[in-house]
């Protein structure tokens, strides 16, 4: 079946954001890259904030579908590493919202409700989780610090990439796909101390996984 131009659209411009950056490209730029008139790309889209509006939801619908507490069955640490794959996919794929999260969301009320969305969606997910493994038996929280831990969870996920960007690389150097991961272990820094002794092991080894050195960024 043949690919909507709508959605041709939104891939291709989904491709040179991230590879050139949002500021750097325009309509006419997106247009020319897929061979079809200004004309035609405005018919689907008004103006570029459309475009990145309508990749902001994609990001938003993924994580929406691809999240799922499980309510049958006490929470564990894989459910915590299934949030932390779905979210570190949707910072690679989306790469170019993480990379200027305040420039993008200033650009119109649109996408400021757009970010607000993704942000309740995202730390209602980390909530739950957090408040799922105290259920288990797996960390020991205080109710009213659950929100606070997410919250906290949630800051250094949002704005991973642009803090080191802006603390660590050049600027024409590119985060490396690998250092992604990296956040998730400052993520799991905060949760360490709130890991009860039975769960002392498994979460350990979450932590090797996620462990990447900042100090691939110096070769």
């Amino acid at each position: 079946m043949a690919v909507k131009t709508r959605d041709r659209i939104l891939d291709r411009a989904l491709e040179l954001f991230n590879n050139q950056g949002e500021r750097t490209v325009t309509t006419n730029h997106i247009a020319a890259d897929l061979g079809i008139s200004p004309g035609n790309l405005y018919y689907h889209f008004r103006n570029k904030d459309e475009i990145i509006l309508a990749l902001f939801q994609r990001l938003i619908d993924n994580i929406a579908v691809r999240i799922a507490i499980p309510e049958d069955r006490p929470l564990n640490f894989q459910d915590k590493r299934m949030f932390l794959e779905v979210a570190l996919a949707g910072m690679w794929e989306f790469r170019f919202i993480y990379r200027d999260v305040h420039g993008v969301m200033s650009r119109s009320s649109e996408l400021r409700s757009a970010y607000q969305k993704f942000a309740k969606l995202s730390l209602e997910t980390l909530e739950m989780i957090i408040a799922g493994l105290v259920s288990s038996g797996f960390m020991d929280v205080p109710e009213q610090e659950v929100e606070a831990l997410a919250l906290n969870n949630f800051m250094v996920l949002s704005s991973w990439q642009e803090l080191v960007t802006a603390a660590f690389l050049e600027d024409d150097e590119v985060l490396p796909k690998k250092l992604y991961r990296r956040a998730f272990y400052q993520i799991l820094l905060m949760d360490r101390p709130f890991v009860c002794e039975v769960a002392k092991e498994p979460f350990a080894e979450l932590e090797a996984e996620y462990y990447v050195p900042m100090s691939i960024l110096k070769k």
